[in-house]
């Protein structure tokens, strides 16, 4: 099974907006240096699975780092979670199946992309479980393609996952179940 990943960016990042005076959470730093939309995409890449960016037509700083990073990009006017979902998998239909990741969640790691990936060839669903808290990313063979093509709103796929048998793949990644909301929750440098 080489399911493909969908890394969702369309967000508006609203609560990081009012934080910090207007930055989009995803052009936030790390430690490294890098942003969290770079080291998200970076991770997924480094999974060595086919990944797809998910991102609004007006994030062109979005585009451009996804396109340097040499990403394809999907753009979507998006209302909500599952609506940026049902456009991304319907725009990479021929997948054999997809993983869907957040793109502010920079401490994913390309190891739990693949232990998803290779539960989804014994269920039609999985996602990843660290400590007893369900994370991100989840996953869905082809089998799922119409469902997850109706979903609308900000629910994203919970509904889907569940009302449908889900493998539960445990992970030892904390980074499966942290996301950056608020500028607060970004890593500092160590001293």
């Amino acid at each position: 099974m080489n399911a493909g990943i969908l890394l969702m960016a369309a967000g508006l990042s609203r609560r990081y907006r009012a934080a910090s005076g207007g930055q989009h959470k995803l052009f936030g730093r790390l430690p490294s240096g890098d942003t969290v939309f770079e080291q998200s995409l970076r991770h997924a890449q480094q999974s060595g699975l086919s990944v797809r960016v998910i991102l609004r037509p007006e994030d062109t700083g979005l585009q451009a780092l996804a396109a340097q990073a040499g990403a394809a990009f999907h753009c979507v006017a998006s209302g909500g979670l599952g609506e940026s979902i049902a456009a991304g998998v319907a725009a990479t239909a021929g997948w054999p199946g997809w993983l869907v990741a957040l793109a502010d969640m920079p401490q994913l790691t390309p190891e739990t992309y693949l232990q998803v990936n290779a539960a989804l060839a014994h269920a039609r669903c999985a996602r990843a479980v660290y400590g007893e808290q369900a994370g991100h990313p989840v996953g869905f063979r082809a089998e799922m393609l119409s469902a997850l093509c109706a979903l609308t709103g900000d629910e994203g796929a919970r509904a889907l996952l569940n009302s449908s048998p889900s493998a539960r793949v445990v992970v030892d990644d904390p980074g499966c179940v942290w996301d950056i909301d608020l500028p607060s929750q970004l890593p500092r440098p160590a001293q």
